[in-house]
């Protein structure tokens, strides 16, 4: 059941919020309904709020005119997050989209006063009174998260393309350069992720590093990370047998990520934010998924899916009872075995790189 078009009006200059405070991926997804709505009302101001670690992603933006930080970590975030609200509702928002499904940003939308607001239900609630658009967020139901973003400003944008309504990163200048130090042309492999689950194990990753570099041993193989991931990426390089992969663990920063990405023939990445900022760049890319699935709408983007340029690779859940364990994953495998990353093999994720690196025509 869909909810019928709000056909409440908003004026030409007016000011746009949207509310996105999780993981750094899913702020990536959420730039998407930023550029649809930025290209179908150019005059809009639009603000976003994001938790503190993804702020960076939004840097420079060319017309995300206010970012809104939330300091989530200590016993002091929801004072905070009080103060937050106010600043909102000092901006005056004429309409906010609210891309989570918890009731603290519930709260901020109301907090905010604003005339509109769009938000996703938990309990499968659908509803469009006047000033109030209330919509079931539904894993597993064949839509992507950018569709799903999309579907909160029905009757203010288009109906959804996947070809047009896409996420996108813009580097600056200064990101741009420093990615220039690096190779062009790499193959980028984005081993890391917050959940145990959703890791494909290192010594899968140091051997397709190694087919990588047996089928074109000019072409370059990066291991990229955060800060926290020089250990990981280490252990990688140090189990590959043929290949000499460069390391990168947070030099760049995260737009200096995306720069990178924006120069490199492929990313493959696990169920983690690179998967959606190399989509978000335009760089063909593989989704490597363990104990999650693309089947939850947070696999590549379809747009570039249909076009030959990305894929998912993963254990089919037919073959797995356990498969899969979460939305999140979890920080080790609950049955013990991890067989969801175990039994995918380099050997299958190889023949995904090499389907994208040569995309029909």
């Amino acid at each position: 059941m869909s909810a019928a078009p709000d056909h409440t009006v908003l004026g030409d200059e007016a000011r746009v919020a949207i509310l996105q405070p999780a993981f750094l991926g899913d702020v990536v997804l959420a730039t998407a309904l930023a550029e649809s709505w930025h290209r179908a009302h150019p005059n809009h101001r639009i603000s976003m709020l994001v938790r503190q670690e993804a702020a960076p992603l939004l840097e420079g933006h060319p017309f995300i005119d206010d970012v809104l930080v939330w300091n989530r970590r200590g016993p002091w975030k929801y004072v905070r997050l009080a103060r937050l609200a106010l600043q909102l509702r000092r901006q005056r928002p004429d309409a906010v989209l609210n891309l989570h499904r918890y009731p603290s940003m519930d709260w901020v939308a109301k907090a905010s006063r604003a005339s509109w607001r769009s938000s996703f239900s938990k309990g499968g609630v659908v509803t469009g009174s006047p000033g109030r658009h209330l919509l079931p967020h539904e894993l597993g139901d064949g839509r992507h998260e950018t569709e799903r973003n999309h579907s909160l400003a029905a009757g203010h944008l288009e109906d959804w393309n996947a070809a047009l309504d896409q996420p996108k990163l813009h580097p600056r200048t200064a990101d741009e350069r420093a990615a220039e130090e690096w190779p062009s042309g790499a193959c980028l492999l984005a081993p890391a992720s917050v959940w145990g689950t959703k890791r494909w194990p290192p010594e899968h990753w140091a051997r397709l590093a190694d087919a990588l570099h047996g089928a074109d041993a000019n072409r370059p193989v990066i291991l990229l990370g955060g800060p926290g991931d020089a250990a990981l990426l280490a252990e990688i390089a140090s189990a590959c047998r043929s290949a000499r992969p460069l390391q990168c663990a947070g030099g760049l920063g995260l737009l200096g990520s995306a720069a990178l990405m924006a120069r490199a023939s492929i990313v493959v990445s696990n169920d983690s934010a690179p998967l959606h900022m190399a989509g978000a760049m335009g760089t063909p890319v593989v989704g490597v998924f363990c104990s999650t699935t693309p089947r939850f709408g947070f696999g590549v983007l379809p747009g570039m899916e249909q076009r030959g340029v990305a894929r998912n690779v993963e254990i089919p859940e037919g073959r797995l009872d356990c498969k899969p364990c979460g939305v999140h994953g979890h920080n080790t495998c609950p049955q013990r075995h991890f067989n969801c990353a175990l039994d995918l093999t380099p050997a299958e994720v190889l023949d995904a790189v090499l389907a994208v690196s040569s995309p029909p025509s």
